[in-house]
């Protein structure tokens, strides 16, 4: 009789999302061009496939799947396209999109860790954010790196309400 392998936990699955999406996005950047590569900063490919996943854990993945759909409405790249059409994106407007990403990202990780650990878990994720803030000023040469470490702060908080659900 074969034995069956028990089933990976919230944070496995969530550790297997973010490392994969890492490496897809590395491939990516390689295969490009330096202009291409350049509106390709960060990926939050990861973070929003974990966010859906613990979002599904919770019973609230529609609601969450709807909430982040509006929020992105108004995302500077979408706004763009809207105005500009196919018109490249300024360097600035790819930093905006990816700010207003995350912004849209920090309060959807604070609703499910909210439900996931209540006020508790919530402060906790709120701490993790806050310690990596989104930049404010995207003209500051430092910009990239604090969405770098922003993204890697969303990270961890997704990983962290991951870990909750496993308790």
């Amino acid at each position: 009789m074969r034995e069956v392998p028990e089933p990976a936990t919230h944070a496995d699955e969530v550790r297997a999302l973010l490392h994969e999406a890492r490496a897809r996005h590395a491939e990516l950047r390689e295969r490009v061009g330096p202009q291409l590569r350049a509106s390709l900063p960060v990926d939050a490919t990861g973070i929003t496939q974990a966010l859906a996943h613990v979002a599904q854990a919770l019973g609230v993945a529609d609601e969450l799947e709807a909430r982040q759909a509006r929020e992105h409405r108004a995302n500077p790249a979408v706004l763009h396209g809207r105005v500009f059409g196919r018109a490249p994106l300024g360097a600035e407007t790819v930093l905006a999109a990816f700010v207003d990403g995350a912004r849209v990202r920090a309060a959807l990780l604070q609703d499910v860790a909210d439900a996931a650990g209540g006020q508790p878990l919530a402060a906790e994720v709120a701490a993790l954010l806050a310690a990596d803030p989104s930049p404010g000023d995207l003209a500051d040469p430092g910009a990239l790196e604090a969405l770098e470490a922003s993204y890697a702060a969303q990270e961890r908080a997704v990983l962290r309400v991951a870990q909750a659900l496993d308790r």
